[in-house]
C-alpha cells in the first residue's frame, strides 16, 4: 500500500507555479528531522516522561542527558517563568519570588516536562552559555540545590511507596521528608507518618530550616482518588493529604529559600473532581500565606509548533524557508478564492502568511487540530500525544518523500499506517472508528481500496483522500465534531492545487462514502451508517433482471403518442405503410444482444434497415418518409442499470416503516427527497441511454445522437423531443412553418407534376421521398397547392362542379382540398371560361356589366346604392356542406362571409356527440375576431322512454356553455332526436378566402358533424 500512496502523491496535477521565485523547494531539503524521530527510537517511554525515573537516575537518554534535553527542548514563556520565579527564590537573587507555584494545564500540557527542566537547572545541570536561552542567568543558584523532594501521584499506590534508608513511608510527607531530609529529617514527621495523619507547618519548616529547597508534587490529583478510599479516624487519607498540603503551603511561604510548585490539570479533565479537593485547599491555604501563589502555564497555543518542531527537528535558520513557503500558500489561497473556492475568512489576506510562518513546518490547522481538538480526548494529551503521533508521521513522509510537500498537513497522518490508525482509534477509546478509516478512507496493503482512494481513481489525484482524512481527525471529539467545507478546504490546499478538483473531490466522497455525514455541523465520520451505505446495501439487492424490467416500463410511458404515434417495438413490430401516420419506432436494448445498443458511427443495424425497408407482411414498404427510428447507444447501457438500481433501492427504503423509524426526522426527509429525485434521474439515464435517431435522408437513414438529457430539460412525454430534434434539422412542415416554395416542389417531383395528378399524390409523394419533409400538417400542403395556382405552377380542377371547378393563376379560386377527387395540371390545362350569365337579369352582358346595376350620371356610370340579399347552402357531412355553400358564394362573386349557421337534425345514438360536433365548426373566438352566436336548441328524448324533454334557448356562447354540458349529461347514450343549429353573426364580415374562413372550413372537415345543413349570408343582404 505505501507504493501505491507514494505513487498517488506523486502524480498530483501541478496546476500554478507555487511562490514567486519559480519552483519552490520541498519541505524534505528544508528541515530535517532528529536521529532518533528517523531512527523509530521514540517509543511510548521516551514521550511518558516521569520526574520520579530522572530524579532516580533512571530515565531514558531524552530526559536524563541534560545536553540531549535542552537541546530538544523549546523554551517557552512559561518555562521561562517557571525557572525565574522558582530558582530566582531559592538562589537568593529574586527574594520576592513566589514561594507556591501551580502550574496548570490539561494532560499533557507540558507540566512534567517544565518539572523535568527545572530539577536539572536546581541540580546545576543547565550551564550558563545554554541558560540565557531559557531563563535570566543571574538568577541561577551557585550552588546545585541539594534539599529536593518530588512526589508524582502516579507512581504509587495509597500507602505504598518506595523504601528510602531502610524506611518504607506510608504517606506523601513521610516520602518527601526521607528525600529532603534523610532519616534525620523523617523524624520531623515520623509519627505523622506512621498515623496518617497531616504534620503541622512548624513540623515542615523544621525539616527544611533555611536551606535552599525545591519541593516538586506532580500528579496529585490521581493520588487522590486512592487516598479516599483510606480511612484515617473519622477522615480519610485523601482528606489528610489537603491538610499537609495546607501545612505544607504555610511552611514554604514562611522560609525565604523554600519553594513548592506543584501542578493541576483542570477540572474538567479524567481527575477533575480531585483537583477540585486541591484547588479548595490551595485557596484556604491563601489566608496563610504573606504572598499569593502564581499561577503558570507551562505554555500556551503559540508555543506547541515551537515545542514540536523543536523535539522533532534539528535546528537550523529556516526563516527564509519559512517566508518563501508562507508567500506561496497566501498566494494560492487568494488566487483559490478568487476562483470561487470556499475558505476560512483568515486565510484571506496578508494575515494568511504570517500565520503560516509562525506554525512553519507545520500547516496550522494542524496544529489546532491538535491543540483543540485532540487535546480534549483524556487518552491523546496535548504535546505527549501530539509527539507520539507526529514522530511517526515525520518518520513516514520522510520515508516516502511524495511531491509537493512544502508544510505537514493533516492529511499526512496516514491513517493507511496500521500503528497511526491504532493510535486515533482504539488507543483512544473509539476502536470502532477503524473500520471507518478502511471502508472509506485509507486501506491497509492489498485491501480493497477505501471510498476515498476509489473517488481518486477515478478522478486521477488525491483530493479525496487528503480531505477525507482531515474529516477523520476533526471527527474524534464528542462535542461539536465536524468541520465546515470551507475549513476543510483550507486544510488540504496545497500550492499547484486545482480549485475545482477540491470542491469535486469532496462530492465524490459525500456520494461514495458509508459514513460520511453532512449537515449544519459540517462534515463527519460516524460509526452510524449514512444513508450511502443504505441505500448502496439496497441497490445489491436490486437484480440486475429487474432494473431492466423497470427500465422498460420508464421506456414505455417515455415516449407516448403525439404528433409522431410511437410504436414499441418490443411490444409490435409490425409498423403499418401508409401516408396518413408518422411513427416513431422506439428499439429495445434486448434488440442488440450483449452490446445492449448501436454505434451512431457505424453502418445503420440490419433490424433497423429492414424495418424501414420492408412492410410487416414482407413487401417493399412505400412511404419510408413516415418513419424514424429510435436506438439505444454504446457504452450507455450500464449506467442507465445502475440510475434504475438506485431509483428501485430509495423507492423500498422510503416505503420501509422498519427503514424510516430507525431514522431521525432529518434523514428521513432526505431519504424522501432522495427517492423523488431518484425518479426523474432513472428516466434521464433511460432517455440518455436510448438516444440514437435514425431519420430518412437522401442518402438513406441518417444516424443523430440526440443531445444528452438532464433533469431540467427531460419532456413529459420525451416523443416531443424528438420533433424538435426533426425540426432543428429542418427535417418538418408543421403548422407555422414558412411555406415551401411550390416551384420547388414540382423540380424535386420531376414528371409527377407534368401530367394531372391528384392532390393526394402530393401528400403521398411526401410520404414517399426521404429526401423531402415529414408532413406533419396538412394544411401546409392545401396552403402548398393554393400558392402553386397563384404562381402559375400548376392549375387546379374539382370535376364535380364542372367548368367553375378550375382554378389558375388568373382565375384563382376560394378553396382547395387535398383528396382523391381533385387533381393538379399543368399550367395552360384548364378550359376558356364561358361568358358568365348575369345574376341579376340572366342574360349575357359583354362589356362592362349589367345595366340594371348602373346608371348614368354626368356622362359616368355609378353602382346602384344596393343590390338585393343572398344566402347559400350546403348539405351533407360538414366539410363537403362548408364547401358546397361558399363555392356557390364565390360563383355569384361574393368575397365577405356576415352570418354562418349550421344546423342538424340527428336521430338515434349518438346525439349528444353530434351536439359536440356541431359546436367546434364555430369556436367563441378565432384568430381574435369576436363572434356573436344566436344558439338555437331543441332537444327531444326518444318514445320509449317514459319521460320527454324540450329545451330552448337563445342566448351567447358563453351563457350557453353550463346548459350545453347539462344537455350532454340528459341526452346521454340514449336513443334520442336532436334537432339544433347554431348561427354566428359577425360584426366585421370576415374574406370568404381569407384564413379565418378557411379555418372554419377545417374545422368543418375533421370535427364537423356527419350530417348537416350550412347556410352561408353574404354582403349586401338587407
Amino acid at each position: 500500500m505505501s507504493d501505491l500512496l507514494v505513487g498517488r502523491w506523486s502524480t498530483d496535477t501541478v496546476y500554478a507555479t507555487a511562490g514567486r521565485g519559480g519552483k519552490m523547494e520541498n519541505l524534505f531539503g528544508m528541515v530535517e528531522p532528529r536521529d532518533d524521530v528517523l531512527a523509530g527510537e521514540l517509543t511510548e517511554s521516551r514521550f511518558a516522561a516521569s520526574l520520579e525515573e530522572v530524579i532516580a537516575g533512571t530515565a531514558p537518554e531524552a530526559y536524563s542527558d541534560t545536553e540531549h534535553f535542552f537541546a530538544a527542548t523549546y523554551p517557552s514563556a512559561g518555562l521561562k517563568s517557571l525557572l525565574n520565579e522558582a530558582l530566582g527564590r531559592i538562589g537568593g537573587g529574586k527574594p520576592d519570588g513566589a514561594s507556591v507555584i501551580r502550574l496548570e494545564t490539561n494532560l499533557g500540557g507540558g507540566k512534567t516536562h517544565n518539572l523535568i527542566a527545572l530539577f536539572h537547572a536546581a541540580r546545576g545541570q543547565l550551564d550558563a552559555a545554554r541558560a540565557a536561552e531559557f531563563m535570566d542567568a543571574s538568577l541561577l543558584p551557585s550552588e546545585p540545590v541539594e534539599q529536593v523532594g518530588a512526589f508524582v501521584g502516579t507512581s504509587t499506590g495509597a500507602q505504598s511507596f518506595p523504601e528510602i534508608a531502610g524506611i518504607t513511608p506510608r504517606t506523601a510527607w513521610g516520602y518527601l521528608a526521607l528525600q529532603v531530609g534523610g532519616t534525620a529529617g523523617y523524624e520531623f514527621v515520623r509519627a505523622d507518618d506512621e498515623a496518617l495523619t497531616a504534620p503541622g507547618s512548624d513540623a515542615i519548616k523544621r525539616l527544611l530550616g533555611d536551606r535552599p529547597s525545591l519541593l516538586l508534587i506532580d500528579e496529585i490529583a490521581r493520588y487522590y482518588q486512592v487516598a479516599k478510599g483510606v480511612r484515617v479516624g473519622e477522615s480519610t487519607l485523601a482528606q489528610q493529604t489537603t491538610a499537609f498540603l495546607m501545612a505544607l503551603m504555610e511552611a514554604v511561604d514562611g522560609l525565604p529559600r523554600a519553594v513548592l510548585v506543584i501542578t493541576t490539570t483542570g477540572v474538567t479533565d479524567a481527575f477533575g473532581e480531585a483537583t477540585s479537593d486541591i484547588l479548595e485547599a490551595v485557596n484556604e491555604a491563601r489566608s496563610l500565606m504573606a504572598r499569593k501563589e502564581l499561577v503558570l502555564r507551562p505554555s500556551e497555543e503559540a508555543d506547541l509548533p515551537k515545542i514540536l518542531t523543536r523535539r522533532l527537528f534539528k535546528q537550523r535558520d529556516n526563516g527564509s524557508a519559512a517566508a518563501e513557503v508562507a508567500q506561496a500558500y497566501a498566494e494560492a489561497a487568494d488566487t483559490a478564492y478568487a476562483s470561487g473556492l470556499d475558505l476560512p475568512e483568515g486565510m484571506v489576506g496578508t494575515g494568511w502568511a504570517t500565520e503560516i510562518a509562525r506554525t512553519y513546518p507545520f500547516h496550522p490547522t494542524l496544529i489546532r487540530i491538535l491543540d483543540k481538538r485532540l487535546s480534549t480526548i483524556p487518552n491523546f494529551q496535548r504535546t505527549r500525544g501530539a509527539l507520539r503521533l507526529l514522530a511517526r508521521v515525520v518518520r513516514r513522509l520522510w520515508a516516502q518523500q511524495p511531491e509537493r510537500t512544502y508544510l505537514i498537513h493533516p492529511h499526512h497522518i496516514d491513517l493507511s499506517e496500521r500503528v497511526i490508525a491504532e493510535d486515533l482509534s482504539s488507543r483512544l477509546e473509539r476502536p470502532q472508528f477503524e473500520p471507518v478509516i478502511r471502508a472509506d478512507i485509507a486501506s491497509q496493503a492489498r485491501a480493497e481500496p477505501s471510498h476515498a482512494e476509489r473517488v481518486d481513481e477515478r478522478m486521477g489525484s488525491f483530493y479525496a483522500r487528503r480531505l477525507a482524512t482531515s474529516v477523520y481527525l476533526y471527527s474524534l471529539t464528542r462535542d461539536v465534531p465536524g468541520v465546515q467545507p470551507a475549513e476543510l478546504f483550507g486544510a488540504a490546499l496545497v500550492p499547484g492545487d486545482d480549485p475545482n478538483l477540491l470542491q469535486k473531490a469532496l462530492d465524490g466522497l459525500e456520494a461514495a462514502c458509508w459514513y460520511l455525514h453532512a449537515d449544519v455541523r459540517g462534515y463527519r465520520f460516524s460509526t452510524e451508517a449514512s444513508l450511502v451505505k443504505l441505500i448502496q446495501e439496497a441497490e445489491s439487492e436490486i437484480s440486475v433482471t429487474n432494473a431492466r424490467k423497470k427500465a422498460t416500463k420508464i421506456l414505455t410511458t417515455q415516449f407516448r403518442d403525439s404528433t409522431l404515434k410511437v410504436r414499441r417495438h418490443w411490444e409490435d413490430a409490425k409498423v403499418p405503410d401508409n401516408a396518413a401516420d408518422a411513427w416513431l419506432v422506439v428499439m429495445h436494448w434486448d434488440d442488440f444482444g450483449d452490446p445492449r445498443g448501436v454505434d451512431p458511427h457505424g453502418p445503420t443495424p440490419a433490424k433497423i434497415q429492414e424495418l424501414w425497408e420492408r412492410t410487416p407482411a414482407g413487401g417493399l414498404r412505400q412511404y419510408k418518409n413516415r418513419l424514424v427510428f429510435l436506438a439505444p447507444s454504446l457504452g450507455t447501457h450500464e449506467a442507465m442499470v445502475r440510475a434504475v438500481k438506485k431509483h428501485l433501492a430509495l423507492e423500498e427504503l422510503s416505503t420501509s416503516s422498519d427503514t424510516l423509524n430507525a431514522l431521525t426526522p432529518e434523514k428521513r426527509s432526505e431519504l424522501k427527497d432522495r427517492a423523488k429525485e431518484s425518479a426523474l434521474l432513472a428516466r434521464v439515464a433511460v432517455c440518455n441511454h436510448v438516444n440514437v435517431l435514425y431519420v430518412p435522408t437522401a442518402h438513406g437513414l441518417e444516424a443523430v445522437q440526440l443531445d444528452q438529457v438532464t433533469s431540467s430539460s427531460v419532456f413529459p412525454n420525451q416523443a416531443d423531443a424528438i420533433l424538435g430534434r426533426l425540426a432543428a434539422m429542418e427535417k418538418t412542415l408543421r403548422a407555422g412553418d414558412r411555406p415551401l416554395d411550390p416551384a420547388y416542389v414540382k423540380n424535386k417531383l420531376g414528371d409527377l407534376l407534368n401530367r394531372p395528378q391528384p392532390t393526394e399524390e402530393l401528400e403521398q409523394a411526401f410520404a414517399r421521398r426521404s429526401d423531402l419533409k415529414m408532413v406533419f400538417d396538412r394544411m401546409q400542403l392545401v396552403a402548398l397547392v393554393s400558392a402553386g395556382v397563384r404562381n402559375g405552377v400548376w392549375e387546379y380542377q374539382d370535376p364535380d362542379r364542372g367548368d367553375d371547378g378550375w382554378a389558375t393563376k388568373d382565375r384563382p379560386g376560394a378553396s382547395f382540398r387535398i383528396a382523391a377527387d381533385v387533381f393538379l395540371h399543368p399550367p395552360g390545362s384548364a378550359p376558356a371560361p364561358a361568358e358568365q350569365v348575369c345574376p341579376l337579369c340572366d342574360t349575357v352582358h359583354p362589356g362592362r356589366g349589367c345595366p340594371d346595376i348602373f346608371e348614368k350620371e354626368d356622362g359616368a356610370q355609378s353602382p346602384l346604392p344596393s343590390a338585393k340579399p343572398t344566402t347559400f347552402t350546403g348539405s351533407g357531412a360538414a366539410g363537403s356542406a362548408f364547401a358546397q355553400a361558399r363555392s356557390a358564394a364565390a360563383d355569384k362573386q361574393r368575397e365577405s362571409l356576415c352570418e354562418l349557421t349550421i344546423g342538424i337534425d340527428h336521430l338515434g345514438a349518438g346525439g349528444s356527440t353530434e351536439l359536440l360536433r356541431l359546436h367546434s365548426v364555430v369556436p367563441a373566438t378565432t384568430l381574435g375576431a369576436e363572434l356573436v352566436y344566436d344558439v338555437k336548441v331543441v332537444v327531444t328524448l326518444g318514445t320509449n322512454h317514459s319521460h320527454a324533454a324540450k329545451i330552448e334557448f337563445v342566448g351567447t356562447p358563453a351563457d350557453y356553455a353550463p346548459l350545453r354540458e347539462a344537455i350532454k349529461q340528459l341526452l346521454g347514450p340514449h336513443e334520442s332526436v336532436v334537432k339544433a343549429s347554431v348561427t354566428a353573426a359577425f360584426a366585421d364580415p370576415l374574406p370568404l378566402s381569407g384564413d379565418v374562413v378557411e379555418r372554419f372550413a377545417q374545422a368543418a372537415r375533421d370535427t364537423g358533424p356527419t350530417k348537416c345543413t350550412i347556410t352561408m349570408r353574404t354582403e349586401g343582404d338587407g
